[in-house]
């Protein structure tokens, strides 16, 4: 028996549309083959069940054999007409295939029935972003950030990066999306650090600084979060201040125990710490007195 029980296939369909999108099986390929191999059986015993088609599709669809998706599919829709979410599932998997235009035109089907249906907004924002339609992506983003009880930060990050994409000029509009994020779901890492990057495009480094300063004044370490500090100032022309920020990330590398100060990721940190401060070394002493004093540097 499945690790879904027979009821599970009963669900309605609404219900069954949303927990398929939703729901990846945390099992491996070999708990797929148990699955599909347990539908099949079932649909042996029930051929006319469109349900049944749809369901094993989908797994075929996470397992990847796209072309025995799109045939169950088929066949779900030849038994049941009606059924709606056919064209979802077909968008999905045009999608997983790389064919971003066939995904669009199955979810363009799907959404004219089912307008607020907030993963096939997703899936078809991430469509249009592979057809280079930025702007009509960022909307469906956000028609499914509106319509999410609790929306996935990749809904913001997603938005973000779609307008980021249109232009420079959309690049505040995509910051100020960020920042609503984190306003709603709390001080998520990844948006915040894409902010930095935007903030850094618009070649505003007091800004990234301040929105990095939050991240690391919320980290238990804080060497990684230092040493991006001591990136952004050096790349400011802030030199003193890069080479304090890189020396204060050595020293807090030093109060780790020994055996994580050796794993690849601290010595990876541990060269490029000693890199910048070898590319910040005064030449004949005069670079900090410049800075100082307000000269401008060579």
């Amino acid at each position: 028996m499945s690790i879904w029980g027979r009821e599970g296939w009963r669900l309605g369909l609404s219900s069954l549309a949303i927990y398929l999108t939703l729901s990846v099986p945390a099992a491996g390929h070999e708990g797929l083959h148990e699955q599909i191999a347990a539908l099949t059986t079932w649909i042996e015993q029930d051929p006319t069940n469109a349900e049944l088609y749809l369901q094993r599709g989908n797994l075929h669809r996470l397992h990847r054999n796209f072309g025995l998706a799109l045939t169950d599919y088929d066949r779900a829709a030849q038994l049941q007409t009606s059924l709606a979410a056919v064209d979802l599932f077909r968008g999905l998997t045009f999608l997983d295939a790389g064919a971003p235009h066939l995904a669009k035109l199955a979810l363009d089907r799907f959404l004219a029935t089912q307008p607020d249906h907030a993963e096939a907004r997703v899936a078809r924002a991430r469509a249009l972003m592979r057809l280079g339609s930025h702007l009509a992506a960022a909307a469906d983003l956000t028609h499914a950030i509106n319509q999410s009880p609790k929306p996935k930060p990749e809904y913001y990050l997603e938005r973000a990066r779609a307008l980021a994409a249109h232009g420079e000029e959309r690049i505040d509009e995509a910051l100020h999306g960020l920042d609503e994020g984190m306003k709603t779901l709390g001080p998520i890492i990844t948006l915040q650090l894409y902010a930095i990057e935007l903030e850094l495009q618009k070649k505003r480094p007091e800004a990234a600084l301040a929105r990095l300063g939050q991240i690391t004044a919320q980290a238990a370490r804080k060497e990684s979060w230092l040493a991006r500090r001591g990136e952004i100032l050096e790349q400011a022309g802030r030199h003193a201040d890069a080479r304090e920020a890189y020396a204060a990330a050595l020293a807090a590398m030093e109060t780790l125990p020994a055996s994580r100060r050796k794993t690849k990721m601290m010595s990876e940190l541990d060269r490029r710490l000693h890199a910048g401060l070898e590319r910040l070394r005064a030449p004949e002493g005069n670079a900090a007195a410049s800075e100082r004093q307000g000269e401008p540097r060579p």
